[in-house]
C-alpha cells in the first residue's frame, strides 16, 4: 500500500495540520485555521480507520493512471471519515462539528469568513475523542499547545476567560516564534525595551461638578502576562459624581508580542487569570491615576 495512506502517514500529518491550526488562530487567520482545523481531523480519522482495516478509507473508487500499471486509490471524504467513525462510536456527529467541516469546505473554495473563530473547542474535543480511542495521551499530540487546549474546554472558567487565557498563551507561542533562531539577547533587549506612552488623557471630556475629567486615559502599564514586556493600559470611566470619579481597566496591549486585550469584562478576566500576581497592576492603575488627578481623587 502507499506510504501516504499508512496510520504514521496519517498521523503525522493530522498533528502537523493541528499545531498549523493553532499557529493560525494566534495570527487571527481564523480562514486557515478552519481549513488546517478540518485537515487534521480529517487525517486523524482516516488514521484511526486505516488501522482497523485499509479498506475502511477506501471510497469504491479505483482509477488506471495514463501510461502506466498503477491504480489510484481514492479516499473517503472529511464527512464520510466521521460518518464511520460516529457509527463506531468514536466520535460524535455535533452541530459545531458539523458546521466547522462545512467552514472547512467554505475555506477550501475561498470563502474566507470569521466565524471558525470560537471552534477551538470543536476541534479539541474532536481530537481528544479519537487520541482517546488511540490511546495517545493529549500532550504527545498537541506538544507545546497542549495547556491551551485544556484551557480551551475547562468547564470552570467562563467563555471569556477561557478566550483570554486562550490569546495570552497564543501570543507568547508567538513571541517564541518569533525570537527562536535569533540571538537571546536580542530576545532580551526585545523585552526591556518601554512603550512610548506617558499618562494621557484622550476621547472627549466630561465635566462633572465644574471640572472637566476625561473618559480614558492611557498610561504605561505592568509586565505583559505573555512575554514580561512593560505594557500599555488602558482605563474607562465606569462612573461619575459630583462627589467622586470612578475608572477601571478598559484594555491592555503590548509592544513586543502583540497581546490585546479590550473592554471591561476581558480586564475582569485577566484579573482573575493572573490572581495574585495582579498587585503589580492594581498598584501601578493606582499611583497612575492618583499622579494624574491628585491623591484626593477616587480612582476606584
Amino acid at each position: 500500500m502507499d506510504d501516504s495512506l499508512s496510520f504514521e502517514s496519517f498521523f503525522k500529518g493530522a498533528k502537523k495540520a493541528a499545531h498549523r491550526a493553532m499557529d493560525d488562530h494566534a495570527r487571527r487567520e481564523y480562514d486557515e485555521f478552519a481549513l488546517h482545523a478540518g485537515v487534521a481531523i480529517e487525517r486523524l480519522a482516516k488514521a484511526i480507520l486505516v488501522k482497523m482495516n485499509p479498506l475502511y478509507i477506501a471510497s469504491g473508487k479505483v482509477a488506471v493512471v495514463a501510461g502506466q500499471k498503477q491504480f489510484a486509490i481514492h479516499t473517503i471524504t472529511m464527512s464520510e471519515a466521521l460518518k464511520r467513525l460516529a457509527h463506531l462510536d468514536i466520535v460524535k456527529m455535533t452541530q459545531p462539528l458539523q458546521t466547522l467541516i462545512e467552514q472547512r469546505n467554505g475555506t477550501v473554495h475561498a470563502s474566507g469568513d470569521d466565524a471558525a473563530k470560537n471552534q477551538i473547542p470543536t476541534l479539541v474535543t474532536t481530537i481528544a475523542a479519537m487520541l482517546k480511542h488511540l490511546g495517545t495521551p493529549i500532550d504527545d499530540f498537541w506538544g507545546r499547545w497542549t495547556s491551551a487546549v485544556n484551557v480551551a474546554v475547562d468547564k470552570q472558567r467562563n467563555e471569556i476567560q477561557r478566550d483570554v487565557e486562550i490569546r495570552i498563551k497564543q501570543a507568547r507561542h508567538l513571541f517564541e516564534d518569533r525570537f527562536q533562531r535569533l540571538p537571546p539577547e536580542l530576545k532580551e533587549h526585545a523585552v526591556s525595551l518601554e512603550p512610548h506612552v506617558i499618562t494621557a488623557a484622550f476621547d472627549y471630556l466630561v465635566e462633572i461638578d465644574g471640572k472637566m475629567h476625561p473618559s480614558s486615559i492611557m498610561t504605561p502599564g505592568g509586565p505583559c502576562p505573555s512575554c514580561t514586556a512593560q505594557t500599555t493600559l488602558l482605563f474607562g470611566m465606569v462612573d461619575r459624581s459630583a462627589d467622586h470619579t470612578q475608572y477601571a481597566p478598559d484594555g491592555i496591549s503590548c509592544h513586543v508580542c502583540g497581546l490585546s486585550l479590550g473592554g471591561f469584562d476581558e480586564m475582569a478576566a485577566l484579573r482573575d487569570i493572573l490572581g495574585p500576581s495582579n498587585e503589580a497592576y492594581e498598584q501601578l492603575r493606582t499611583e497612575a491615576l492618583s499622579a494624574f488627578f491628585g491623591r484626593d481623587s477616587d480612582t476606584d
